[in-house]
């Protein structure tokens, strides 16, 4: 988690368009990685970081993602080249939402994670400061059963003393079934250049 940004050059990312059905997804051939996680836990902040500016909108007020938001993304991390669209996908477990709300952002969820054929990767967010529930374990197997990676990543590191750094990231990869070097962390100061470099071998 302390890579130099110098191992990652984001060259170009731009925002592509938003769907709110699989079929208004405009016709994509480049790989996708797709970003999830419950509502709040940092997914638009977490595209930024990716890719190195400001793309994605960042709200405070939880449930703002309600489609599915492309953004395509060029660069090279470790001397390897990345060409991909990032899927920001809507956030779960918002219960503000009505109720026929959040059904239509399951559906369109799990239609994605199941059946868009350009999915390569989902990156999973989960709080650090929290252990997954059974929204998180049930995307979790979701991909695990339609044959698509599935990397966890821990979100606001920052937000804690770096002593309990590893403490919580056992937790939570505990919480999923996995070692804990199965799992990366992020928050502000810590380099994405890992997580990139992980995408790509998954790719």
């Amino acid at each position: 988690m302390g890579e130099s940004s110098e191992a990652l050059h984001v060259k170009h990312a731009e925002f592509l368009f938003g769907a709110p059905t699989l079929a208004a997804i405009r016709k994509q051939s480049a790989p996708e990685v797709a970003i999830i996680g419950r509502s709040n836990v940092g997914k638009s902040t977490f595209v930024n970081r990716l890719c190195q500016r400001k793309i994605a909108r960042v709200s405070g007020r939880p449930g703002c993602t309600q489609e599915l938001n492309f953004y395509h993304v060029d660069g090279l991390v470790e001397g390897a080249e990345f060409d991909l669209n990032l899927v920001d996908m809507p956030g779960f477990g918002f219960a503000r939402l009505s109720k026929e709300e959040r059904e239509e952002i399951s559906r369109l969820t799990v239609d994605y994670l199941r059946n868009r054929r350009q999915l390569r990767t989902v990156i999973l967010l989960n709080d650090c400061r929290r252990r997954p529930e059974v929204d998180e374990v049930s995307i979790q197997r979701i991909c695990i059963e339609a044959g698509v990676h599935c990397l966890i990543v821990a979100t606001k590191l920052d937000k804690e003393k770096r002593s309990q750094h590893e403490r919580l990231l056992k937790d939570v990869a505990n919480g999923f079934g996995l070692e804990r070097g199965d799992i990366l962390g992020t928050g502000d100061g810590i380099s994405p250049a890992s997580i990139w470099a992980r995408v790509i071998s998954l790719l």
